[in-house]
């Protein structure tokens, strides 16, 4: 979704129980540069100028979040299996996508510290029938069960990934987290038991064209990104609502933002061998301090934080926001986002540095509710390769 990662539950036809997590269409932040042109450069950034005064004591920001593992399985050696329909203009290069993935020295990279290893693609099936116009999730687990019992792809193995690309036109609904493409949800992963109680992932991506336009993107480039972030969530925890591994599950003051690694990361691309994916969160990066959402390019970590926030509807509340850099970076800029369409937030400078202070002021509406999840306001800050974020939590009076 264009906030964070929602778990819930579904429970399907043929006694198929589902849990689901989703990701961002968050395909850019106001007052920064198109999440899409940050792409890596392996070059350090260089300070312009006097940016900071050296003698100067730095802004010293919060910890940055730790995601916990419950225990939880993990897919330790995925093994994917694509789904496309005959027909689609762009079969051949999401199959090729997901042949990169899982073996690519990015996928190694990232997962490793999550217990996650090199996985390989077996399959790929383009089904023959019309795709239909909606494709609700409980179909689409039924689909999968059907073409497993039908012998036209490789049955659960609790290995196996199942990446579903419903094609142009087909709006793809989720029970609990709505419809696609329409600011309900980019993607999401979800897994279903068999009846002889075997784990069976798979990560659901739609076209979500217009969104692609929107943000400047191909329509590959958008289903790749998507795609990326739900199989490595579907990896590191592919059964979140039941047996929880890598989530951050309950929203506190030191975890503003709950989801999983790659939900940590959301909106922030990267082009890696000419493919468009997610960055993922680094739990190693974190505890030092470092640019969390990696791959990364070489440079100091920076941003912007407050604490939390009380509005009542129908009232606007202000409060200091703090700037931070560890270490000397040219001013940079800096917006806010709220993923609750009932709040409206604004900054009183677009542009700062470290040890800078802003002033936050949050707007929020007679419907205003604080859902849990979505009562956050987000705090971006980016220089030309790099946006961090920090959540704001904005508590309900």
């Amino acid at each position: 979704m264009l906030r964070i990662s929602s778990l819930s539950s579904t429970v399907c036809t043929l006694a198929i129980v589902v849990s689901a997590s989703c990701s961002s269409q968050d395909a850019s932040t106001p007052g920064l540069a198109p999440a899409s042109t940050e792409v890596d450069s392996g070059a350090p950034v260089t300070p312009a100028g006097d940016a900071n005064d050296a003698t100067k004591p730095r802004t010293t920001p919060p910890p940055l979040p730790i995601i916990p593992n419950a225990g939880g399985p993990l897919v330790a050696r995925p093994e994917i299996v694509t789904l496309t329909w005959q027909g689609d203009s762009i079969a051949s290069d999401l199959e090729t996508f997901d042949d990169w993935l899982v073996p690519s020295d990015f996928w190694k990279d990232l997962m490793a510290e999550w217990g996650v290893g090199p996985g390989v693609h077996v399959a790929s099936y383009r089904i023959p029938d019309t795709a239909p116009s909606t494709l609700d999730d409980s179909a689409i687990a039924k689909l999968i069960a059907d073409l497993v019992a039908a012998g036209r792809i490789p049955a659960p193995n609790g290995s196996r990934i199942y990446t579903v690309y419903p094609p142009t036109g087909v709006i793809v609904t989720n029970r609990f987290l709505g419809s696609g493409c329409d600011g309900g949800f980019q993607a999401y992963h979800s897994a279903f038991r068999t009846a002889s109680d075997v784990l069976a992932p798979y990560a659901v991506t739609p076209r979500c064209e217009n969104n692609a336009k929107a943000a400047g993107m191909s329509p590959t480039d958008y289903v790749t990104w998507g795609a990326s972030h739900e199989v490595m969530e579907a990896a590191s925890d592919p059964d979140p609502l039941h047996h929880p591994a890598w989530v951050i599950r309950t929203q506190t003051d030191e975890t503003p933002e709950p989801g999983e690694n790659a939900d940590l990361c959301t909106g922030h691309p990267t082009r890696v061998d000419g493919r468009l994916v997610t960055r993922n969160w680094s739990n190693v990066a974190a505890k030092k301090g470092e640019r969390p959402c990696v791959p990364a390019p070489a440079g100091p970590m920076f941003g912007a934080f407050a604490d939390p926030m009380i509005v009542a509807p129908d009232t606007s509340v202000t409060t200091k926001v703090k700037v931070y850099a560890s270490s000397d970076l040219p001013d940079f800029k800096v917006a806010a986002r709220p993923y609750d369409p009932n709040l409206s937030a604004t900054l009183n400078r677009s542009v700062a540095n470290d040890g800078d202070e802003l002033e936050l002021t949050v707007t929020a509406n007679s419907r205003y509710t604080a859902t849990p999840g979505s009562n956050i306001v987000a705090l971006y800050a980016g220089t030309s390769d790099y946006t961090t974020r920090h959540a704001v939590i904005i508590r309900r009076r």
